[in-house]
Order: C-alpha cells, then structure tokens, then sequence
C-alpha cells in the first residue's frame, strides 16, 4: 500500500512537472512570436518613414519627415536602430548622399538620450548593450558610468562596460578588465581577440601594458591576439618567445612572425618547419608560404608528405597560392605521394566550386 501511494504521488509530481514545463515553453513561444510580430510592425513603419526621408522634395519636407521619425520612434531603441539599418541598406546602393540624411536623422532623433534612458530604466543586459552603444556614438561624457560599471559583479554588465571602453580607446581600464579575468583561462581565452579587434586605440600600447603584468599564459594568448596586426615593435618579442621553453609561448611567437612573410625569418621558418610539435610546423609551413623563395616553396612542398593531417592540409592551401609553376603542380598531383596528391585536389576542388 505504501509503494503504491508512493507511486501515485511521484506520478503526480511527474505530471506537474511537465505541466509547468509546458506552460513555460508555451509561454516563451507566445513571447517570441510577439517580438517578432513587434518587429516585422516597427520594420514596416520605419521603412515608410524612411522612404518619406529619401524623397522629400523641400527642405520643409524633409524637416517635416524628419520630426515625423522622430516622433514615430520616441525614445523606442529598437525603432532607431532598425530606422539606421535601413538607411544603411539604402546607402549601400545610392552612395554616401544618404550618409548626409542619417546624419539629420540622428541631430533629430537624439540616440544618446535613448541610450542614456536605458542605463537608469534597463535591467543589466540592457545597461550593458546602452554602454555599447553609446560608445558607438562616442558619448564620452558616459566615459565615467562605463568605468564604474566596469568592476559589476555582473560578469555581462562587467564584459559590455570593458568592451565600450574598448571602443573608446580607453588602454588603461580595459588593461585592467582583462587582467581582472587573467585565471578564468576558458573566459579570458575566448574573448581577448574581441577587445583588440574593436580597441579604437593604439593596440600596441595596449599589448604594452598586459606585458608589464600578466602571466606567461596570458601573454601567448595576446601575442596570438595580435597576429593580424603585424606590429613590428614585437618582432624581437617573438623571437625571444620562439627560443625559450615555454611551448605555448613558442606556439604564438612563431604563429606571429611567420603572419610577417619576413626575407629575414626564413631561417627560423625552415628550422621550425622541422619542429616536432605539428602545430609549430603548420605555422611555419603558413609562414614560408608568404616567402616567395625556390627554398620556401621547397619546404611547402616537402610538408605536404608530413605525418600530421593539420599540416599536409595547411601546406595543399599555402602551395595554391603561391607563385609555382604548372609542372610543379603537376609532379604533386600525378606523383606517388597520395597523401600530397589528395591534399591539394581537396583544396583545388573547394577553389573551384566557389567560383562556380
């Protein structure tokens, strides 16, 4: 008797379970149909309303269409934003002589102030995205609420703040963000291409400032960070980190010269090119693929026989775009070596079906 009612009431909380599952889903749904309706309605709108801008034939007119946005958005972020992308759709195929109408329309609209509202009224995802934006605009006089929020012990408010600041320029507070999170290895790691990717400011002196501080993982993380930058003042950097015994250090410092295509750092390249870590020869391969030498094109065509996948696959997409001769190709695709035959028809075939 007592298994039984045991039974039926961990049946009942089973289907209660469900039940407020259901209802929950349900209602996520219901709230995401609504957004999108929301959406599709202001899209509409904000399209006219924009149309009436484009063929304003007075200047009244357009005065006249434009406090008509403005009045149509009132403060609502999302109108102004989808009212921008339009415009910006616009412009793409009429020129900049519609860059000079999102101009008035945003002397109009009054983003900052819209921005400025959702700081006091948002919750923190929406403080943070205010943060962004209103760095997008350049608003410095928010330079001061950005830095305050930035030690939020909200992780979100905390990464939007530093990344506003980013876009600020800002290299000290941002320097201080980013060592804040230096031990959170699977976060830092992530996102520190993020920050120098949109730092409007000087990244070297940014990279500068972590140098001074940070630990040895830290350090590779930024110098792989910096590998499309080519910042030459790292250079004798990088071949300090490629000779000493820290691999991950000897990971990124080589991955960042080889970025150069340096005359200079061919040696180097070769030696690396012979590395008993696969990822230190598929970088070196990437490396020597920018060298336009017989010897470098030999080492290219020598790592496409490697042990290692990664690296015969790195060296079939470095060797087609190199300057190599038709009989070249033709010794690697009907030689003996199927794994370096196979490596570049792959490449070869992806080439083409894209232009197809």
């Amino acid at each position: 008797m007592k298994v039984e009612l045991l039974s039926v009431i961990g049946l009942l909380l089973c289907l209660i379970i469900i039940g407020i599952e259901y209802i929950i889903h349900y209602r996520l749904a219901e709230r995401q149909d609504e957004h999108s309706v929301r959406e599709t309605n202001i899209n509409r709108r904000m399209t006219i309303r924009v149309d009436g801008v484009l063929r304003a034939p007075t200047r009244s007119c357009l005065d006249s269409e434009l406090k008509a946005i403005a009045e149509d958005i009132d403060g609502n972020y999302e109108a102004y934003e989808i009212t921008i992308q339009v415009m910006n759709e616009v412009k793409e195929k009429r020129g900049d002589s519609v860059e000079k109408l999102i101009d008035e329309v945003k002397n109009e609209v009054k983003p900052v102030e819209i921005y400025a509202q959702m700081l006091d009224d948002g919750d923190v995802y929406h403080k943070g995205y205010a943060l962004r934006r209103l760095a997008d605009l350049g608003a410095v006089e928010y330079k001061d609420t950005m830095i305050e929020c930035l030690d939020s012990k909200n992780r979100d408010l905390a990464y939007n703040s530093a990344m506003a600041l980013a876009l600020m320029g800002d290299v000290e507070n941002v320097a201080r963000y980013i060592m804040s999170i230096e031990n959170d290895r699977q976060y830092s790691g992530r996102i520190i291409n993020e920050f120098f990717d949109d730092f409007n400011g000087n990244r070297a002196d940014l990279a500068n400032c972590l140098f001074e501080q940070c630990n040895d993982y830290m350090k590779s993380t930024i110098i792989k960070a910096l590998v499309p930058y080519k910042i030459d003042e790292f250079r004798p950097m990088y071949l300090e980190g490629f000779s000493g015994k820290n691999f991950g250090m000897k990971v990124a410092c080589i991955k960042a010269l080889a970025a150069f295509g340096n005359p200079e750092d061919e040696q180097l390249l070769q030696i690396a090119a012979k590395d008993k870590e696969w990822v230190i020869r598929a970088a070196a391969v990437r490396g020597l693929s920018l060298l336009d030498s017989p010897s470098a094109l030999k080492s290219v065509k020598t790592a496409l026989t490697d042990k290692e996948w990664w690296v015969r696959q790195t060296a079939a997409n470095a060797i087609t775009n190199m300057d190599i001769s038709p009989s070249d190709l033709e010794d690697i695709l009907g030689g003996y070596d199927r794994f370096a035959a196979d490596a570049v028809k792959a490449v070869l075939y992806k080439k083409i079906d894209s232009l197809a």
